[in-house]
């Protein structure tokens, strides 16, 4: 264009060049009319220019309004990107490294962005009671010296295992600049069939850790989750938004005594204020776990064990509960310059039908649960803490001790009890962190005089004799407190993945109520573990 103007002018130079010319030139001087069209070349010239000179500023414009709308879509391409990561931040304290989780950018297929995740285990767990379990600790099932007819308080266990392996796959994709969807599954092999055993090969299977798809809309704050993960009552680490869970670093499979949580099916409500504030209101499966206690003579239990065996697609080995409701879970949580804060209530409903009439009874119980996370030294030192206490929370507490007892009618009485947990996380450098946690979990009794006023019914301080705690102390359990501490070494990182080394040790004590007649009894175990583990992706 530059080139143009200037041919142009350079024309219109010679032009008049030549008009002066023909004018100054006595032979062949220019008539009239010679030079009046001479003029109107020029003009035309000088207004061909100037249409020249503004389809070149009517481009500059245009060029301008693209590279304004270019920065402004690249703006806004960052803008979204900071709340997506907002929404689907990791945490500091190595978790979702140790879980497997995927944290990488994937692979793309189509819309659809596609990351793999998870690790091969190849582990160990030695206790000084054998508890006949392979990774996972049934805390409750700590065997007593005098329980009649088990030995298994004076034998160590020793087991190997890879079963915690896990595999796991993200799928996100952005349906616009403010609406993201995803989809999560992760599985492991800790599922046990009948078949299984490990005495020459094994039938272990794969089990659903979590599946469910999640939807974000960024700009108004809501999001909605469905499908099986950990249960609202899990405290998080940031906000309130799935894989951000605060979930204990231990290697043993059931984690740590006062850790609160479930992995079920949920529909959850979510809505953000800024990622600063957060509300949720979360309907979970429901399931009434541990019913024990004495009841009056000639009274009869109302259905919760026998006939409700496993029905379809349930093993029929496994005792089912009447379930009318879904557990109902409203949380609120708050990110502050000090830490994540959050607190819980809990509603659950206890059906009872009698064997023997068409009657039946139904029980709402309440808890509250609360929990903090505190960064002490900030990406190096956090501090934890959670609890719950309540009516009906012995299933949403990591030992499984009892939901409930039988009143005098026959009927389920929810029992009241707590737990809490508390931790440290120190991140010493890149390679290595460290953690110790102590935790507790505790069920009251719910007594009453037995029918005639001889003996006392019900659940607690003597309502079992010496004889029964001996054949069955863990369906009395009164109190369990665990210490445990580790560490990860993550000794490689690279074009090949990562493995990382983890050592852990557990103290456990449990405390039965007190037997008919006075005394009370107690056990301990201590576990040690160790695990190696390779993250490919």
């Amino acid at each position: 264009m530059r080139k143009q103007n200037t041919f142009m002018r350079t024309k219109i130079s010679l032009v008049v060049a030549s008009c002066l010319a023909a004018s100054s030139m006595p032979a062949f001087a220019a008539d009239s009319s010679q030079i009046d069209e001479m003029k109107r070349e020029i003009k035309a010239l000088e207004q061909k220019l100037e249409s020249m000179q503004a389809d070149v500023q009517k481009t500059k414009q245009v060029q301008q309004q693209t590279e304004a709308k270019v920065e402004e879509t690249k703006k806004a391409q960052e803008e979204t990107q900071v709340k997506v990561e907002k929404v689907a931040s990791t945490v500091t304290n190595m978790s979702e490294s140790v879980r497997g989780i995927p944290t990488g950018k994937g692979i793309q297929v189509g819309k659809v962005n596609l990351q793999f995740g998870g690790f091969l285990a190849s582990e160990t767990a030695y206790r000084s009671r054998s508890l006949q379990s392979d990774i996972g600790s049934p805390f409750s099932q700590i065997p007593f010296a005098s329980s009649v007819g088990d030995n298994r308080y004076n034998q160590s266990e020793f087991r190997g295992t890879e079963r915690q392996s896990r595999i796991s796959m993200l799928a996100t994709a952005n349906v616009d600049p403010e609406t993201v969807v995803s989809g999560y599954y992760e599985l492991d092999f800790l599922a046990a069939p009948q078949t299984a055993n490990p005495n020459q090969s094994n039938s272990f299977s794969p089990r659903t850790r979590h599946v469910y798809a999640n939807i974000d809309w960024l700009d108004s704050g809501f999001h909605i989750l469905a499908g099986q993960t950990w249960s609202l009552a899990t405290l998080n680490t940031q906000g309130i938004t799935p894989r951000n869970e605060y979930i204990p670093l231990t290697i043993d499979a059931q984690y740590v005594v006062g850790f609160n949580w479930a992995r079920q099916w949920q529909f959850r409500m979510v809505k953000d204020w800024d990622k600063k504030y957060w509300g949720a209101l979360s309907f979970e499966n429901s399931q009434t776990h541990g019913v024990a206690g004495a009841l009056p003579t000639g009274v009869t239990a109302f259905g919760y064990t026998l006939p409700n065996v496993g029905g379809s697609l349930f093993d029929n080995q496994n005792t089912m509960s009447y379930n009318k409701y879904p557990d109902v879970i409203a949380k609120f949580a708050a990110e502050t310059d000090y830490g994540h804060y959050e607190i819980y209530d809990l509603m659950r409903n206890f059906q009872s039908a009698s064997t023997t009439t068409p009657a039946t009874a139904n029980t709402w119980t309440n808890a509250v649960g609360a929990g903090a996370i505190i960064p002490i030294v900030p990406k190096v030192l956090d501090f934890s803490i959670s609890g719950l206490v309540g009516k009906g929370v012995g299933r949403y507490g990591t030992t499984q001790l009892n939901d409930a007892t039988y009143n005098a009618l026959g009927e389920l009485t929810p029992l009241s009890g707590s737990s809490f947990l508390t931790g440290l996380t120190w991140k010493a450098d890149p390679k290595w962190d460290v953690y110790a946690n102590y935790g507790q979990e505790r069920i009251n009794s719910s007594t009453y005089a037995c029918t005639g006023g001889t003996g006392t019914c019900g659940f607690g301080d003597g309502v079992a004799s010496a004889a029964t705690l001996d054949g069955a102390p863990g369906s009395y359990l009164k109190n369990v407190a665990q210490s445990t501490a580790g560490v990860w070494w993550s000794f490689y990182k690279g074009g090949y993945g990562a493995a990382k080394l983890g050592l852990q040790y557990s103290h456990t004590t449990l405390n039965t109520f007190t037997p008919v007649g006075g005394g009370s009894l107690s056990t301990s175990d201590n576990m040690f573990f160790t695990s190696l583990r390779y993250y490919p992706f």
